[in-house]
């Protein structure tokens, strides 16, 4: 190996090892960051192209499904996208099935186009689905080919909306992290509009150094993937370990002792959490909330 040559880490090698078969080579190196060819060498390296492996690259029921379910709605580039498939091997699978295409498939206008990146991390993909007649692989796969990478988690760069929606919070929180808690984040431009994007590696990163934010037990295994080893075992201790009452509605009476504990007794976040059963993190996130309620109001 030369000097110049970036080692292969063990979180890369566990990737690789789960997704090959899944997605094409060229994704899997987007997504490390790597060549196709580095890719293709390390495979080798690996000896991951055993006859048990090498079955993964076959069609799956479910790939033949989805298949014949948006033939008519998604082109050959688009399916292979979502599969983890090249347009060739889906062309060759469409002869194989004797499939056929019962219209030409409609083109995207400009209006479209706009709208999708007007709306995209602000509104769900099933609302801009919606409102565009378009299926979500067809939508996701549109805003590849327009630059705006990270629709889906595995491709290392996702959206507010989205890392809220994977960890079942609220996009303010996500923006709350990145003013106050320093969560690192890129500015990305797809033609006339900036998306703030949060990388999958990084986050996992900060994360380490910020446990206390969430809640690991009410996040699905491998949401973001790839998900470090540590993931796991602070999932199985934040279920038997954190109170019952953590995403428990404040009430007004609770609103009211708490504004009163902290600026009239001066007693801190964690003596405030402690008598009232809420986490030091949720008292500060409750405080910001009434200080902007009041100062509105």
């Amino acid at each position: 190996m030369s000097k110049n040559q970036k080692r292969w880490t063990m979180e890369e090698d566990l990737f690789l090892e789960e997704q090959y078969g899944q997605m094409t080579f060229q994704r899997i190196g987007e997504h490390l960051n790597r060549s196709k060819e580095s890719v293709n060498k390390r495979i080798i390296r690996l000896n991951l192209r055993s006859e048990e492996n090498c079955l993964r690259k076959k069609w799956t029921t479910e790939q033949d499904t989805f298949l014949r379910e948006n033939i008519n709605i998604m082109n050959n580039r688009e399916i292979g996208n979502h599969l983890g498939k090249s347009p060739a091997s889906v062309a060759t699978r469409i002869k194989i099935l004797k499939l056929a295409r019962r219209e030409t498939l409609r083109r995207w206008t400009k209006q479209e186009d706009e709208y999708l990146l007007k709306y995209y991390g602000s509104k769900s993909l099933e609302n801009i689905s919606r409102r565009l007649q378009r299926s979500i692989p067809a939508l996701e796969s549109r805003l590849n080919r327009l630059g705006v990478y990270g629709v889906r988690a595995y491709t290392g760069n996702i959206t507010v909306y989205e890392l809220a929606k994977c960890l079942q919070v609220d996009v303010h929180t996500i923006y709350n992290w990145i003013q106050n808690n320093r969560l690192p984040y890129k500015m990305t431009r797809a033609r006339t509009r900036n998306f703030i994007g949060i990388d999958v590696l990084a986050f996992w990163k900060w994360t380490e150094q910020n446990k206390e934010f969430l809640n690991f037990s009410k996040i699905p295994r491998n949401t973001l993937i790839p998900e470090p080893d540590w993931v796991n075992k602070q999932r199985k201790y934040d279920y038997f370990n954190r109170p019952k009452h953590a995403n428990k509605k404040w009430t007004e009476e609770e609103d009211a002792r708490l504004w009163y504990m902290f600026y009239e007794e001066g007693r801190t976040q964690q003596e405030i959490g402690q008598l009232i059963g809420r986490s030091r993190h949720g008292v500060q996130r409750r405080l910001n909330r009434l200080r902007k309620k009041k100062w509105t109001t």
